[in-house]
């Protein structure tokens, strides 16, 4: 599979699906429970229509990075070096969580590289009053919570699912890196920072999630202008727990797309 470099640390990636499509091409950035594997139900779903693309992140899966090179102001600009190396001038980038950061910071620094960004269960990068807020108790809910993996997926999914539950957690385990400081001040960008892009978001958001509930993320789709959607009955991770909806809202949002 092919690879590329940026910072001193090699990026895995893969490419599927068509790449002389009219559509573009679709990539997935995984959150910190994940990795390009954790893409398995939405590869096939985009891959006739589009050239998709799913990568690890440094320091997740097979992106080795030291330590002290792991650092989220890094992401945007391994993202455009992935498009580099897989010849791809622009492309919708659909963020998960943690790649949220990835998404809206690319945007907001190179949107002429970005055609959309969906949003899902994330409010990426942008920094407001109920951002702030939220930072402020996370923290006490990941530990309540028994970590981030265990609040990663909701408890009615992994009792009704416990194989998927148990294969989301063997995905999370190839990631032995240390995970990013998301809440540096250099990482945040503003709404009016997002707004200026002029790109086009989409912010989903799930019921059950108790990292970045609904309430916070439609506040953040209002700050930003994006459009919203709601799923009932998923957690933080509606595109592994609920991958027909998620795909279905996520193929709306790139029908609105020019």
């Amino acid at each position: 599979m092919p690879s590329t470099t940026n910072e001193g640390v090699e990026l895995y990636f893969e490419l599927h699906g068509n790449s002389e499509s009219s559509k573009g091409a679709l990539v997935f950035a995984h959150g910190a429970g994940g990795n390009a594997l954790s893409w398995w139900q939405q590869v096939p779903a985009f891959s006739d229509a589009y050239q998709v693309l799913v990568f690890d992140h440094r320091g997740f899966g097979r992106s080795v990075c030291p330590p002290e090179h792991q650092n989220a102001l890094y992401f945007e600009t391994d993202l455009l070096a992935i498009l580099d190396a897989a010849e791809i001038d622009s492309a919708t980038v659909v963020c998960q969580s943690m790649g949220g950061w990835t998404g809206v910071r690319a945007a907001v620094f190179h949107p002429d590289r970005v055609r959309g960004v969906f949003l899902a269960n994330t409010p990426g990068a942008v920094h407001n009053q109920a951002v702030a807020d939220n930072w402020a108790q996370l923290t006490k809910r990941i530990t309540e919570g028994g970590g981030l993996i265990n609040r990663a997926i909701s408890e009615p999914f992994a009792l009704n699912h416990p194989d998927r539950a148990l294969l989301y957690q063997q995905i999370a385990a190839f990631n032995t890196g240390a995970a990013p400081n998301l809440r540096d001040d250099d990482v945040g960008v503003s709404p009016d920072q997002v707004l200026d892009s002029k790109v086009p978001f989409h912010v989903l958001a799930s019921d059950l999630d108790p990292l970045f509930p609904p309430e916070l993320l439609s506040a953040v789709a209002n700050d930003i202008g994006a459009e919203q959607s709601f799923v009932e009955g998923a957690g933080h991770s509606t595109y592994f727990e609920q991958p027909t909806r998620f795909n279905e809202i996520l193929g709306e949002f790139l029908g609105t797309l020019p």
